[in-house]
Formats: C-alpha cells, sequence, structure tokens
C-alpha cells in the first residue's frame, strides 16, 4: 500500500514594502532546505496580488516525512526570520483531483 499524500498550507502575512523581500527568504528557505528533505514532493509559492500575503502549498510524499522535519525545521538559521511574516500552516489530505 502507497503512503497517503500530505498537503502543507502556510500563509504569511506580508506588506507592499516587505513582500519582495518575503518571497526571496521564503523561497530561498525552500529551495535550500525544505524542498532536499526526505519526503517532499513540490511545492507552490504565491504572493497576492494586493501584497498583503504569501501562501506556501507543499506536497509531501506523507504526514509522518512533513512532521519528521519539524525539529530540523525550528533550529534552521533562516526559521527566525521566516516567523516575521508570522506563518500560519494547516495540513491536509488529499480528497479528490480533477
Amino acid at each position: 500500500m502507497s503512503p497517503t499524500p500530505h498537503f502543507v498550507v502556510v500563509t504569511f502575512q506580508t506588506t507592499s514594502d516587505n513582500q519582495a523581500q518575503a518571497l526571496r527568504e521564503i523561497g530561498g528557505y525552500v529551495a535550500s532546505f525544505l524542498s532536499q528533505q526526505p519526503g517532499f514532493i513540490s511545492s507552490q509559492l504565491l504572493a497576492s496580488k494586493d501584497k498583503q500575503s504569501i501562501v506556501h502549498q507543499a506536497q509531501w510524499t506523507d504526514e509522518d516525512s512533513f512532521l519528521a522535519v519539524g525539529p530540523l525545521a525550528r533550529v534552521h538559521p533562516d526559521f527566525p526570520k521566516l516567523m516575521v511574516y508570522a506563518p500560519k500552516g494547516v495540513g491536509y489530505r488529499l480528497y479528490n483531483s480533477y
């Protein structure tokens, strides 16, 4: 039986003054760290047109792979600067795809 895919959506609060910097910081973190972790499949980084938020949506092979990254993420050197953007994450399971 194959693992059940796990999806995570994280929203970040930004302003018109800091959205570009936030995109660079979050994007760099995803590219250099998160995407290199076991179980990571893909992600999208979305910037709101009003520059008030960023959404990061990631797909993992399974929830356990995602959860295993948590302790490493919290001690990553980029973690404090990402916290400035008040991230809020929610996990999802696939219901259907079309």
